[in-house]
């Protein structure tokens, strides 16, 4: 009886994990701001962050058909450094690229991949727009919003030795002139990293898109994520939507793993954001 007890655990063990690290979260959030131009009422974006080569077979396609986005939005870590595997990655855009015009930005692990110009090569035959340091801009019935890129840090690490400590001197720079180059009153911006929120927040922005923080990856109920990149223990951004004066950060758990291969408490999740405009009555 003792061995059955014991067998039953483990299958249960190995259900929960599969469970936990297979398992998609649709995560649906309403954005509301009345500097939000009335032709974007409405607006549907599908953020799809850190799927370190992760292959769903299909799934997280037919998700996204089935949401009907306006845009997809890519932030970075589409493939992992250490098994930089391009066709899983290359297989999910081509797929998506058939639902809604999709944006991407690199994470640290496309710069660091030594794969990240072929990645580049192919995610533009799939018309997918890269916007690293870059700034377009968005048109839905006769109104226009901005959408701005921030490549990650770990692209100037050679020409910036300082970025090996600390990227806010990037991120201040590019922001900066990217907003030289900005002629729309409501902006958002695609970046990796969540950590930056303080400097999205000073320099304007009004809605970021970010993930690299695997929702903590071990979350503990009523506390939070265990431990993320570039926030260490007990990170204090990892998941659903961060406000601060005039702007709010959204950050995905993301998709796959990659140092730490497990996840807890912490599924999968593809992020759905919703425009809406707010009323002046």
């Amino acid at each position: 009886m003792n061995k059955l007890k014991l067998i039953i655990v483990i299958v249960l063990l190995i259900l929960f994990i599969l469970w936990q690290n297979n398992g998609i979260v649709l995560t649906e959030h309403t954005y509301i701001s009345s500097k939000l131009p009335e032709g974007f009422d409405g607006y549907k974006i599908v953020q799809i962050s850190d799927l370190h080569n992760k292959n769903y077979y299909g799934r997280l396609s037919k998700q996204i058909e089935k949401i009907k986005p306006d845009i997809i939005v890519i932030t970075g870590d589409l493939i992992d450094r250490r098994n930089p595997d391009l066709d899983i990655a290359l297989k999910l855009v081509e797929q998506i690229s058939n639902i809604a015009p999709v944006y991407y930005v690199s994470g640290n692990h496309e710069q660091l991949s030594g794969k990240y110009d072929i990645l580049k090569e192919e995610l533009e035959k799939l018309n997918v727009k890269i916007i690293d340091n870059s700034y377009i801009v968005l048109e839905r019935n006769k109104s226009r919003i901005g959408l701005m890129g921030l490549a990650d840090p770990t692209i100037r690490q050679k020409e910036y030795a300082y970025l090996w400590a600390d990227s806010s001197y990037y991120i201040v720079d590019n922001l900066n002139r990217l907003f030289l180059n900005a002629d729309t009153n409501f902006n958002i911006l695609l970046s990796h990293r969540p950590e930056y929120f303080h400097i999205y927040t000073k320099l304007g922005v009004d809605l970021v898109f970010s993930g690299h923080a695997h929702g903590g990856q071990i979350r503990i109920p009523f506390i939070g994520g265990l431990v993320a990149p570039n926030q260490g223990f007990f990170p204090k951004y990892t998941e659903g939507i961060y406000s601060e004066g005039s702007t709010s950060m959204v950050v995905s758990r993301g998709l796959g793993n990659s140092i730490i291969p497990l996840r807890v408490f912490n599924r999968p999740e593809l992020v759905t954001v919703v425009l809406r405009k707010q009323s002046q009555i």
